[in-house]
């Protein structure tokens, strides 16, 4: 049975894993629901302690709740709507790879293993894909601009077949 709130916070996370970002649809399924802090730590089942995850995130972060004393050491998950996540992490562009910025970020991407194969492979296709999208952009615009200009020369070829026509008329 599905948790009461699975589409609050589906809607909530647009869909995506509050950790990798990847879309439900990208996996052919709805995702599951982790709870940011655990209940096996006292975690509740309010809509600001649940996160939309994939199925490896969630399981990748498990039980982990911090000690007080990792939690000072900035040894925590980001939390994808309480934290900056791009305060804690970057995306490398030629590699798409995430590059941490803080301990906190190295612990996130360590712990939900961020990096592995299949995830920067998905974020190198969305990249390839975006770059595709921007190259159509591009060649619409020469498109629209070459249209004008064929336009632009009909209009000046009908002038000259105007002008020689009647040069010719006035000569006979």
């Amino acid at each position: 049975m599905p948790h009461p709130r699975l589409d609050e916070i589906r809607r909530t996370y647009e869909y995506k894993c509050g950790y990798c970002e990847v879309h439900e649809s990208e996996v052919g399924s709805e995702l599951t629901l982790d709870h940011y802090q655990p209940r096996s730590a006292d975690g509740t089942d309010e809509v600001d302690n649940l996160v939309y995850a994939r199925v490896k995130c969630n399981q990748y972060k498990g039980e982990y709740w911090p000690t007080t004393a990792e939690k000072n050491a900035g040894l925590y998950v980001l939390h994808p709507r309480r934290h900056s996540v791009t305060t804690h992490l970057r995306q490398n562009e030629a590699s798409a790879e995430l590059e941490s910025l803080t301990n906190t970020g190295a612990f996130h991407v360590r712990l939900l293993r961020l990096n592995r194969p299949p995830l920067v492979a998905h974020r190198l296709a969305r990249r390839a894909v975006k770059i595709q999208q921007q190259r159509l952009l591009l060649l619409e615009a020469e498109a629209t601009q070459h249209e004008q200009t064929i336009k632009e020369l009909e209009e000046y070829i009908n002038v000259l077949t105007a002008l020689v026509a009647t040069i010719l008329r006035s000569e006979h």
